[in-house]
């Protein structure tokens, strides 16, 4: 029984094809940045709205948030999209009108959320079929890339009705969810001193842009003397003089990781020091803005089995020869092979450190939470590249996105039908939540 509804799920996405891929391609070509994402949500909502689903445009404080529902009762299980993109990472390259290249889905976001979009209405038109009480909630959350999203969502109430969320991104491998993103915080840092001309009466400024530079050359120490697994990476924000003006203003903007929330927290701290002695140095006021803050990642094994189930029924996609000739072609400036990784990494209950950060994390500090991966990029290509930009339009990202789709909907169902599993899941996430605050102190 359980296996036929898969199937009828699975051949439901197939029939779509053709909408999910074009739903993504035009997002691809939106390509909007965190926060500004109107023309991306609009068209994830239009389309969950032809598949039954009752949409709310704007969430809180976010208006490129939105909340998708279909159906009613427990339990409630909730789709995530991600639909922002990166600036100047357009592709192929499209110059604007300053010669500037302009955004582009680098991180493959116009897959995920068409993705998360499909899989939702696959399981809401397989509930139909069997008058299935249970509600399914698809959340666009904006902004992930600024780790911004999901955690002024969280603070605003969403969410939280949720039995379970369910969650993917394209990546290089076919992987079940058992990789934990670094906690984060996004901060910036700002100086202001007292403008001069910098070679008649230098002697009057107070340069910003020195105490932005001696603030660089205490943290760049402190690498010696933080946790391996922290990173820390920066860049400069509101510079506009000429050379011979002593800046007045200009900042700094920081991301600070570590594998625990509390090491993050520990190391802005002494990061934070460091910027109050860069200004005590240059004669400066030093102010400082916390943009977000999040969570390293709760894993949950028992949602990890299930996506594994559900990988191996399905099965990888096959990539034809003509995705294997674009995968080597892309690749090649690279010095890479272009290969395209079929596998499908069996879980195994451990952790498996992820160097990049996600507010998907906090999510899963909340609720049971599980995000899977599949094969939409090349192996070995770097994130946040031309190369993902261009694979996220490609023939062989669309069959990642759409491998991506059906798990997520049989996912969907296996928890919709059986309680007895979703109550694993729940139990599995108490303990784990439990291990982390105990860690925490």
């Amino acid at each position: 029984m359980k296996e036929r509804v898969k199937r009828y799920m699975i051949s439901r996405l197939e029939e779509w094809e053709k909408d999910i891929t074009a739903l993504a391609d035009s997002i691809h070509v939106f390509a909007e940045l965190a926060g500004e994402e109107y023309h991306s949500m609009e068209a994830l909502c239009s389309y969950l709205e032809k598949r039954g689903f009752q949409t709310e445009r704007g969430l809180g404080s976010q208006k490129t948030a939105f909340r998708a529902v279909y159906g009613e009762g427990k339990p409630v299980i909730g789709f995530l999209a991600e639909y922002d993109a990166l600036p100047e990472l357009a592709w192929p390259a499209c110059p604007d009108s300053r010669g500037i290249n302009g955004p582009g889905h680098g991180c493959g976001h116009n897959l995920l959320g068409a993705a998360a979009a499909a899989a939702a209405s696959a399981l809401a038109d397989a509930m139909g079929q069997e008058r299935r009480e249970g509600t399914l909630v698809v959340y666009g959350t904006p902004a992930e890339e600024t780790l911004y999203g999901k955690n002024q969502l969280l603070k605003e109430g969403y969410f939280k009705e949720l039995d379970a969320a369910l969650c993917w991104h394209p990546g290089r491998t076919n992987h079940c969810g058992e990789y934990q993103h670094k906690a984060m915080h996004s901060v910036k840092f700002f100086f202001r001193g007292r403008p001069a001309h910098a070679s008649v009466c230098p002697e009057l400024g107070r340069s910003a842009l020195d105490a932005c530079e001696l603030m660089n050359v205490g943290c760049n120490y402190l690498r010696e003397h933080v946790s391996t697994d922290v990173r820390m990476h920066y860049s400069y924000e509101d510079f506009q003089n000429k050379p011979n003006v002593v800046p007045e203003y200009g900042g700094v903007w920081y991301f600070i990781r570590a594998r625990r929330r509390k090491t993050a927290d520990e190391v802005l701290d002494r990061i934070r020091k460091i910027a109050r002695g860069a200004a005590l140095m240059t004669e400066t006021d030093s102010e400082e803005k916390l943009l977000a803050s999040g969570s390293e990642t709760i894993i949950n094994s028992v949602l990890s089995e299930i996506v594994y189930e559900n990988m191996k029924l399905i099965g990888a996609p096959q990539f034809s020869e003509e995705d294997m000739s674009l995968a080597r072609h892309l690749a090649e400036p690279l010095g890479l092979p272009g290969i395209l990784d079929r596998r499908i990494e069996k879980p195994d209950g451990k952790i498996k450190e992820e160097p990049g950060s996600s507010d998907f994390s906090d999510v899963s500090q909340e609720i049971p939470a599980v995000e899977l991966g599949t094969t939409c990029f090349i192996d070995n290509t770097p994130g946040h590249h031309w190369t993902v930009t261009a694979a996220a339009a490609s023939g062989f990202g669309h069959k990642g996105m759409l491998f991506a789709a059906k798990v997520l909907a049989a996912t969907g169902y296996d928890l919709v039908d059986d309680e007895e599993r979703l109550g694993k899941v729940k139990e599995e996430f108490i303990r784990r939540k439990r291990e982390n605050e105990l860690y925490a102190g």
